[in-house]
């Protein structure tokens, strides 16, 4: 497991203040055709994932920030993430294009997960603090905000956790915090898009640290990428 400077030390080297998705056209990360048509829609995508709920407040200050991205430079997304969606990924588990594919898995993990609550339960209630970061690029799939936890101290909370539900699946990328804010046009966009979409996310960028208290740890199953279920409540 990484230590916390070593985790501030990796991810301080791609979050930046600066949107960097490069001066030419853009093309989308070809994974991202699994999740999203042609026609920019969300399609059938299943999994399951265990995540931290986000208070309403904060919910509708992150709509406030998508609704510049979206008058700024529409042709950047596909269709608009519905608010009640963010949240905060502790951990992915299972995913497929289709349901034959990984519900076998979901079964099972649901059934980890529910052996691990006495687990999560003994590492206590307190609330894990982050700090926001800034909006950057993630694997040119979608536009997400960075958060860090706000110490030390929070980190190893958070660690805690991800441990717990790396013995459910174990993960082979390291976790990266953030709240997904917006997924990219999946045909790409030329470079004047891109031009605007790096001008409003480096303004946003100017005034976005806050930070937040993520205490709700959910178990959800997803059916596509802006449609989740609270399968289980873990914290």
């Amino acid at each position: 497991m990484e230590t916390y400077r070593q985790f501030l030390e990796r991810t301080e080297a791609f979050i930046t203040p600066e949107l960097n998705i490069g001066d030419g056209d853009f093309k989308a990360n070809p994974s991202l055709a699994q999740k999203v048509s042609a026609a920019n829609i969300f399609k059938s995508f299943y999994g399951d994932t265990v995540v931290f709920a986000l208070d309403e407040m904060f919910k509708l200050r992150l709509s406030a920030a998508v609704d510049s991205l979206y008058a700024a430079a529409p042709e950047c997304f596909c269709e608009r993430l519905d608010t009640h969606s963010f949240h905060v990924t502790l951990h992915d588990l299972g995913n497929s294009a289709a349901l034959k594919d990984v519900a076998e898995e979901l079964f099972f993990n649901e059934l980890k997960v529910v052996d691990r609550k006495r687990v999560i339960r003994r590492l206590g209630k307190t609330p894990i603090r982050f700090k926001s970061t800034y909006i950057f690029n993630m694997v040119n799939t979608s536009l997400v905000l960075g958060l860090k936890p706000s110490n030390e101290k929070n980190y190893n909370k958070l660690m805690a956790l991800y441990s717990v539900f790396d013995d459910v699946k174990k993960l082979d990328y390291p976790l990266t915090p953030h709240i997904t804010l917006a997924y990219y046009n999946v045909n790409g966009f030329g470079a004047r898009a891109a031009e605007s979409l790096a001008a409003v996310v480096n303004g946003l960028n100017r005034d976005i640290e806050t930070e937040i208290a993520v205490g709700s740890l959910f178990y959800q199953k997803f059916t596509d990428m802006n449609s989740y279920a609270d399968v289980i409540k873990l914290l």
